[in-house]
């Protein structure tokens, strides 16, 4: 329930002035695996309990009014000294992110919360909307709106009861997850019959099939810590091979002081089975090169959005002390856990950030808590063309007077288990002088993102809004700019009966994807009215839906997918009539020469826009030269078994057979280059051969060349087919012109068979953005 927030409001302050002791970047680079990691803790046992009952019938159970519990203080540690921040989005939205398509009220204070904050969060399943606050729990139809059931943990536990506190002793910090996995619900909070001395219990539910309503539950009462020790702000997430876990845990005697991060792996298909779990812990040291662990995310995958490799471990994320994503991976061996690991960190450099004020003014009520620079939950896992990726958000700050809270995210690559040395994407949100923060991401299907967050200032009352990006944006960005779920009509008012400010606000929200992939769910709180007293001081609650419309058409755009990439010119070939190939760039027009017959079926899945037919004799594009190109792309489909020319290109040597040739030889893909070492890729084309693409099917043809290393590659539908090393000199000539189905010789070499969406790049497309073009092109 609300423990983890950051403490006072000299925070921020001790933040800017606090720079000794933090990591610079430099430092931060790399990994620091500090001998073997940490031994793992395994068990005890839990057995379940089982509700068999339709949730319905449960009664509302009694709401144990509390104010807040003693907050535990999070590490006063800086990240470094104040600086600018270089990833703030210095242009606007190109257009505003799409309005709600259901706005619905969740639970509120008034007849479910137990205090201040509410600890609003949610996730959504087929049917319905799941939403969890301090201290209960509400099912709703996510078609409609309406309430199916509500009840508090306290009432839900104690339908079965397990003889522990989870019976009637749920304190908060509520978390529920939909695991498509497995399609079950998993809803957990922690409990304790005395909070300086007694057991400290995680109260898991886990439903017993994927109905929520009448299917049951199994309820798991895990012994999490002993006297003396508060596991606050427990995170989950989902992975094939487990429930993942974390929580930062802190004393509950004296000064309530921080003592380190445990993190834990249940065994997900056991829980979801009703059968006895035991849980594999690991209890992480305090520090680690001379800065504080605290605060770590699991990863959480979904099925719409690519799951991880078999045997992939799960990624426990934290940005605390350091400008680096700490990056932990949690391997579980369920066969034998005594061999389970947690190794770790891999230290990310990020762009520096300077940490948000601790709380921020809304309209005629108290500051209200920021919790800023923690990570938010969920760190989402995707898994999609090609790329796997952490994404993560947190709140930073503007570093001026007043300290504005803004709103930080963040994609890193972890493909094949390899963390990246920098995130593919950084930026920092903050598009007018207004304070945002409490932020939550999802990824949809597509690759675009969405970020909620909850938006004050002294002059508006705290809103619910929302921005985002679509996968075809441009890098570092929030193309798809500020919607409002609800604007709030009230505040946050009053003080404890101890004397302090009820400043708790949050502690967390949720952002979430549907199972269809591509609908967004968001909830957070917000006020209506304007209380007088604590007993009148009524958080609500919304939750609401949102989409992207470009998502899960039938025709992706593939242009803006090549677009993105920013080519130095892109033929589409469509034109149904005239000489002049335009180039998408509007730089470099073609011209058709031969009598190609154009407006041929294009080869794009789902695309209109057609293709040409070239004869085998005659027909060619002309071109002016691209000098440096380091890729080549294009579709092609033929029969041709002939030595034919998709692209060619003469260098800057004299004589014949001098320059770049792209095409096939007996059916089989290659490119030629008579000064290269060897000229030839592959190497030995007539014995073990290019891929083979003369089979009458439309295909995506690429070829890379990374300078650097000396790297040839080419791909076929996305995949990589060959990779060998040449070298030479790669300029081509800069006034002969570049051939599209011709060689550059002028000798009878024509292709014949259709061309389609010719792109050449002065940049080398990775593996991962050849897969997204062939993905975005062959989308059905």
């Amino acid at each position: 329930m609300s423990i983890g927030a950051v403490a006072t409001a000299g925070f921020a302050a001790a933040f800017v002035a606090a720079g000794a002791g933090a990591l610079s970047p430099a430092t931060a680079a790399g990994s620091s695996p500090l001998g073997l990691g940490p031994t793992p803790e395994i068990g005890p046992p839990v057995a379940p309990s089982h509700f068999r009952g339709d949730v319905r019938r449960i009664p509302r159970g009694n709401i144990v009014r509390r104010e807040e519990r003693p907050e535990p203080r999070s590490p006063n540690e800086a990240p470094g000294l104040a600086a600018a921040d270089p990833a703030l989005q210095a242009g606007s939205a190109f257009a505003p992110s799409p309005s709600p398509s259901s706005s619905f009220p969740g639970l509120d204070f008034a007849n479910w919360g137990a205090g201040w904050p509410p600890d609003t969060n949610g996730d959504v399943g087929p049917t319905y909307y799941i939403q969890t606050v301090n201290t209960s729990i509400g099912i709703f139809d996510k078609g409609t709106g309406s309430r199916v059931a509500a009840f508090t943990f306290d009432s839900f536990f104690s339908q079965s009861p397990t003889g522990t506190p989870c019976d009637n002793n749920n304190q908060g910090d509520p978390i529920v997850v939909y695991d498509p996995i497995g399609d079950r619900w998993i809803i957990a909070d922690f409990a304790w019959s005395n909070y300086t001395s007694g057991t400290m219990y995680e109260c898991i539910a886990v439903s017993a099939g994927g109905d929520p309503v009448a299917g049951g539950w199994n309820l798991y009462p895990v012994q999490v810590e002993s006297g003396g020790k508060l596991p606050d702000y427990p995170k989950l997430g989902i992975w094939p091979d487990g429930i993942y876990m974390s929580a930062s845990v802190f004393s509950t005697r004296g000064s309530g002081s921080f003592q380190n991060v445990q993190v834990w792996a249940f065994n997900r298909v056991a829980m979801e089975a009703g059968t006895v779990t035991t849980p594999v812990s690991f209890s992480l040291p305090k520090t680690v090169g001379g800065v504080t662990v605290f605060s770590l995310l699991p990863s959480n995958a979904r099925v719409v959005t690519g799951l991880p490799p078999s045997g992939a471990p799960n990624y426990f994320a934290s940005i605390w002390g350091s400008y680096a994503i700490r990056v932990w991976k949690f391997h579980v061996d369920w066969a034998d856990p005594a061999n389970s690991t947690f190794t770790g960190p891999t230290n990310v450099p990020i762009a520096t950030f300077n940490a948000g004020p601790s709380s921020v003014p809304e309209k005629g009520g108290n500051n209200i808590d920021t919790l800023s620079y923690r990570l938010m939950m969920q760190n989402q896992y995707t898994n999609l063309n090609g790329t796997e990726s952490l994404w993560l958000t947190h709140t930073v700050g503007s570093g001026g007077s007043p300290n504005l809270a803004q709103v930080r995210w963040y994609q890193l690559p972890v493909t094949g288990g390899t963390i990246a040395g920098s995130p593919a994407q950084q930026s920092t949100w903050s598009p007018d002088s207004k304070n945002r923060f409490m932020p939550s991401l999802a990824v949809d299907k597509d690759g675009d993102m969405a970020l909620g967050y909850s938006v004050s200032d002294a002059s508006i009352y705290p809103a619910i809004r929302y921005a985002g990006r679509l996968a075809s944006d441009s890098a570092n960005t929030l193309g798809q700019g500020e919607t409002s779920l609800i604007e709030g009509t009230g505040f946050q008012c009053c003080k404890f009966s101890n004397g302090s400010t009820n400043t708790r606000w949050g502690d967390y929200s949720a952002m979430t994807i549907d199972p269809d992939g591509c609908t967004f769910w968001y909830t957070n709180e917000y006020y209506d009215t304007q209380p007088t007293t604590l007993l009148g001081d009524n958080w609500k609650t919304r939750f609401g839906s949102f989409r992207f419309s470009s998502c899960g058409s039938t025709a992706p755009s593939y242009r803006t997918t090549v677009l993105a990439d920013n080519p130095v010119s892109y033929w589409r070939l469509g034109e149904s009539s005239g000489t002049t190939a335009a180039d998408e760039q509007g730089t470099n027009p073609g011209t058709y020469v031969g009598s190609p017959t154009l407006g041929q079926p294009g080869l794009l899945t789902g695309d209109p826009n057609t293709a040409v037919a070239f004869n085998g004799s005659s027909a060619k594009v002309e071109v002016a030269s691209v000098q440096t190109p380091r890729t080549i792309e294009a579709w092609v489909k033929t029969t041709s078994t002939a030595e034919q020319p998709i692209w060619s290109n003469r260098n800057n040597r004299a004589g014949t057979g001098n320059g770049i040739y792209f095409g096939t030889i007996e059916g089989r893909l290659f490119i030629y280059e008579n000064s290269w070492t060897p000229p030839q890729l592959p190497h030995d084309i007539f014995n073990s051969g290019g891929p083979f693409v003369a089979d009458g099917l439309p295909h995506q043809v690429v070829w890379t060349m990374e300078e650097a290393s000396g790297t040839g590659r080419l791909y076929v539908d996305g995949q990589l087919k060959v990779a060998e090393t040449q070298t030479g000199d790669f300029t081509q000539h800069p006034s002969q012109p570049a051939r599209i189905g011709w060689d550059y010789d002028n000798i009878s070499e024509y292709f014949n068979g259709t061309l389609d969406e010719i792109s050449v790049y002065n940049t080398v497309l990775s593996p991962a953005r050849v897969l997204a073009h062939y993905n975005a092109g062959a989308h059905t």
